[in-house]
């Protein structure tokens, strides 16, 4: 008989073990949340060679295939911090950063809780076949969990247990190899990939070794390539508040908390930023508390918001509300002559901002009406919730400095894209003469206020513009649909025949509950070249002069089973 041995915790070990947090409701009640946490000493390395931990799990690391790096030339493996997978999730993704991945607990958990977009995108990553990435829980191994200091914020607690993390897996390995003999100096190492200075330096006075990502990706064998998906926020500087304010073109946007104070209040108003396809200095936000939508007139007005984005925004006193106007001020013919190079906050920068504030204003003044004509009109004062998703574009020829195909110097060019609803997006590339005449994908990084435009980043090309193949990826793009190809997963969710699967003989249990119906002459009414024949028509007449229509559709959940991850796939499709 198996024995089962009781032991009760020491009341110290509860500050580990337990976990408590206060959590809003949806009707504002506060009320305190405590969970337990129960430590393992069973939570595996995710690497292929060891022998240290408990067989059994997946295992998609290897110490053999290392990717080599020419700063780490025994192999390496990444563990990035939190900000990098949701500031860099498309060089994460590329299949150029081959690196072998380490993603922590601690860090899944906080991408889930401040982004459901990048956190899915993330779930894709770890079930890519293409990819090697392990979920190391971290704050469930007694070795790597910590807890909370008196005093210590959630961020410099997370971080802590990023770096307890990375430490553990180097000494980790360390035991692994030194077991075999293996010299200490061609170990691989653990790097924790972060661009929080701060969390840097701590990291290397706890033997840690830490890089940023920029750093890294510069001294990588593909760096020219993937310079180009770096975010444009990414690197060692730190923006000091307040600089170069004094070549501001917009105003800063108020805090969350004044902004949810302001709409509570009824001083501010929220609702969805809505752009004028026929004039970009002119768009309208829709709001609860008027019966027509707010307009927004000038781009300062407008304060970086862009299509989709909610936004809040301040009320005119009625003497400055204005009507829609009807003139086409077209984006592209207006601003022709900007140079994509020019610096953030420069003189004629600034100068070509009064000019549009000029032409907004004239336009305003011309559009001034009848008092019962006028809509309620307002400026933007801040950003409730952006939403910045990857655009397709296509570059400004015009913008480009050289378009030598062998120049391989960093541009600063103006990716256009395809929508009239969105503004030009600044973007620097390598890329930008081969890119000329190609339908490209672009992700906005930022919106600084000293900048006319928005920073982003090039993240691949779909094809040359025109061709069937281009436009068509660019109009799933450009509508959210997925296509992405399937995983292994799924496939073997398919019946092992494949292609080569016929229907059973009668007998077979298939035929239960079901009508031979295949005498007749049934036509599909799918389209030539349609990958899913799934309905069909057949007529046939009656012997009381009556004609029988027959509709027919596939059987779909024969083959799609419940809680299979096919279905999962097709549930989010």
């Amino acid at each position: 008989m198996i024995q089962i041995t009781m032991r009760k915790r020491p009341k110290e070990d509860s500050v580990l073990t337990q976990r408590k947090f206060f959590k809003k409701t949806a009707r504002g009640k506060v009320i305190k949340v405590l969970r337990e946490r129960y430590l393992r000493s069973d939570v595996s390395c995710g690497i292929e060679q060891c022998l240290i931990c408990p067989s059994g799990g997946m295992r998609p690391l290897s110490l053999i295939s290392l990717v080599p790096h020419p700063a780490y030339p025994h192999g390496h493996i990444l563990v990035p911090d939190t900000n990098i997978l949701l500031g860099q999730m498309d060089l994460v993704e590329s299949p150029l950063f081959d690196a072998p991945l380490v993603i922590l607990q601690t860090v899944l958990d906080e991408v889930r809780h401040r982004s459901i977009p990048l956190y899915n995108r993330l779930k894709n990553l770890l079930r890519a076949d293409d990819k090697r990435v392990f979920v190391f829980y971290n704050e469930y191994c007694q070795d790597t969990a910590v807890y909370k200091n008196k005093e210590e914020i959630a961020n410099d607690l997370n971080d802590r247990s990023i770096r307890t993390a990375v430490r553990w897996y180097g000494k980790h390995i360390s035991s692994m190899l030194g077991s075999v003999r293996v010299l200490p100096n061609t170990y691989p190492q653990v790097v924790l990939l972060t661009d929080d200075v701060d969390n840097r330096q701590k990291a290397s006075s706890e033997g840690i070794t830490a890089v940023s990502v920029r750093n890294y990706v510069e001294r990588s064998k593909n760096a020219a390539l993937l310079s180009d998906l770096l975010a444009s926020s990414s690197g060692d500087a730190s923006v000091q508040p307040g600089a170069n304010h004094l070549n501001a073109i917009y105003s800063e946007h108020m805090s969350g908390a004044m902004l949810t104070t302001g709409v509570k209040s009824g001083i501010l108003h929220q609702g969805h930023f809505s752009a004028n396809q026929y004039n970009y200095l002119e768009g309208t936000v829709k709001v609860a508390a008027f019966d027509t939508p707010v307009l927004v007139v000038g781009r300062q007005n407008m304060n970086r918001a862009m299509q989709g984005d909610i936004v809040a925004v301040e009320i005119f006193l009625e003497p400055e509300w204005r009507i829609p106007t009807n003139a086409v001020v077209d984006q592209d013919a207006a601003l022709r002559n900007d140079d994509a190079d020019q610096s953030d906050g420069e003189g004629d920068e600034v100068l070509q901002a009064d000019e549009e504030a000029r032409i907004a204003k004239d336009l305003a003044e011309e559009a001034k009406g009848t008092r019962k004509e006028r809509s309620p009109t307002g400026r933007i004062v801040g950003i409730v919730k952006r939403n910045w998703r990857t655009y397709v574009c296509h570059l400004d020829p015009t913008s480009l400095s050289s378009t030598s195909l062998t120049s391989t110097a960093t541009q600063a060019v103006f990716a256009i894209p395809t929508s009239t609803l969105l503004p030009r997006i600044r973007i620097r590339t390598r890329q930008a003469p081969q890119l000329l005449d190609q339908k490209i994908l672009v992700t906005i990084d930022r919106w600084d206020i000293t900048s006319r435009y928005p920073e982003g980043h090039f993240v691949r090309a779909l094809g040359k513009a025109g061709t069937k193949e281009a436009e068509q990826e660019a109009l799933l793009v450009e509508y959210g649909v997925a296509y992405g190809a399937f995983g292994k997963a799924i496939q073997a969710c398919l019946p092992p025949e494949g292609d080569n699967w016929i229907v059973p003989p009668k007998g077979d249990k298939l035929w239960k509950g079901r009508e031979d119906l295949r005498e007749l002459l049934i036509c599909s009414i799918d389209p030539p070249g349609c990958q899913d024949i799934d309905d069909a028509l057949h007529a046939r007449p009656l012997e009381n002069g009556n004609i029988e229509a027959g509709v027919h559709i596939a059987d779909v959940s024969h083959f799609v089973h419940a809680e299979t991850p096919m279905d999962s796939e097709a549930a989010a499709r």
